[in-house]
């Protein structure tokens, strides 16, 4: 009889839980699930990919030719509004996933070959043009607001933008032949304005790891252009140009903020920008062969920053509550005009990298010419029937002496303990010669 009812009560149990499971994923700007299981749940995912192939040269047996290819990458733009949900009372309930990426491809001006030789000449690859000026300013955006108070990991925010704009113009590629890149102009897209954007807000209170946000901007343009790649064959890059992105002003971004005021492990933050910008041009590799690199100008990034508040967050009267992990990691890698031979001759000429210029160096000091040593004086005769004294002489002025150990009239000691030892070695034999 305990049986049936106990399993009654499960099967009730497990049907209010699916019917209170409700709106799982929303795809509405807001929405709640006040006093539910894991409702109020939001999951938004904007992908935008576009992807330009032009003036591409491919051969399998034969050669493989770009000429004065022109390509262009379309303009790329997200928008969106304000994500709002609640989950008061609940369990996993006011939780936000909101992930953007943008990965915009631009090929153009390549020539790759398997069998023959790849030339790639006068490419030209270029985003699309930037968009005309607004009136006014970008209007201010409002941030991700969620809220899981009294809740089991509710009111959590899990916010990641990825942007990775890969640019790829005017490369030679070839497995058996030459690879010839001249004249590439590769340039990577610069990001536009950003406009004012509050910071993401949650709310945790009471609760048990709620209040929770993981904010992680990827940022990592990649440009690759006017390399030369061979693997049987010479490699010939010349006169590549690539400019790598260069940063658009930011706008003014509110510090996240957070409450997990009377939890535990509740308002907790993780804040971890990634900006990590990847220029190659002007490159020559080849494994077995030549590889020259001339004239290679690449261009690192130029990255401009905006004002961010300081991130808020709160834990009073709660257990490892208020946490926050900040992580800005900015890794800019350039390479350019290098030449890389594994059997072979490597040559670079006149390669430019960088965006600044190195100053002319000082020109050392003379050293001054040293003075002569003195002469030593005649010591004095000793007089007899003194007075000996024994200890530490007192310092004056800056005469240093050695501190003293306590090692002052060792000698007796010694020779007690040398004796003991000899004393102890005769009892010893004697002991094992009775024995025998």
């Amino acid at each position: 009889m305990n049986t049936t009812i106990k399993r009654a009560l499960w099967g009730t149990l497990l049907a209010g839980g699916i019917t209170l499971f409700g709106a799982t994923v929303a795809q509405a700007a807001e929405t709640t699930g006040d006093d539910g299981l894991l409702s109020g749940t939001q999951g938004l995912i904007s992908v935008a990919v576009p992807v330009t192939v032009a003036g591409n040269g491919i051969s399998v047996l034969g050669d493989a030719t770009s000429t004065e290819a022109q390509t262009s990458a379309p303009s790329v733009s997200i928008g969106g509004g304000d994500a709002s949900t609640g989950g008061s009372d609940g369990v996993g309930s006011g939780t936000q996933a909101v992930i953007d990426v943008v990965v915009p491809v631009t090929l153009g001006g390549n020539a790759v070959s398997v069998l023959g030789d790849a030339d790639s000449t006068d490419a030209a690859t270029s985003p699309a043009a930037e968009p005309a000026a607004p009136a006014s300013a970008p209007a201010e955006a409002p941030a991700a607001t969620t809220s899981g108070s009294d809740s089991v990991l509710g009111g959590t925010h899990g916010v990641v933008d990825v942007a990775v704009p890969v640019t790829v113009g005017g490369n030679a590629i070839s497995v058996l032949g030459d690879a010839d890149s001249t004249g590439a102009a590769t340039t990577a897209p610069a990001g536009a304005p950003a406009g004012t954007t509050d910071g993401a807000t949650t709310d945790g209170t009471d609760g048990i790891l709620g209040g929770t946000q993981v904010l992680a901007p990827i940022t990592a343009p990649v440009t690759v252009g006017g390399n030369a790649i061979s693997v049987l064959g010479d490699a010939d890059s010349t006169g590549a140009a690539t400019t790598a992105p260069a940063g658009a002003p930011a706008g003014t971004t509110d510090g996240a903020t957070t409450d997990g005021t009377d939890g535990i492990l509740g308002g907790t933050q993780v804040l971890a920008p990634i900006t990590a910008p990847v220029t190659a041009g002007g490159n020559a590799i080849s494994v077995l062969g030549d590889a020259d690199s001339a004239d290679a100008t690449t261009t690192a990034p130029a990255g401009t920053g905006g004002t961010t508040d300081g991130s808020t967050t709160s834990g009073t009267d709660g257990i490892l509550g208020g946490t926050q992990l900040g992580l800005p990691i900015t890794a800019p890698i350039t390479l350019g005009g290098n030449a890389i031979a594994v059997v072979g001759d490597a040559t670079t000429t006149a390669p430019t990298t960088g965006p600044t210029t190195p100053t002319t160096p000082t020109t050392p000091t003379t050293p001054t010419t040293p003075t002569t040593p003195t002469t030593p004086t005649t010591p004095g005769t000793s007089t007899t029937g003194g007075t000996a004294v024994t200890g530490v002489l007192a310092a004056s002025g800056a005469v240093k002496t050695l501190a003293q150990t306590g090692g002052v009239l060792t000698l007796l000691p010694l020779l007690a303990g040398l004796a003991a030892l000899a004393l102890g070695v005769m009892l010893t034999a004697r002991r094992r010669a009775r024995t025998e």
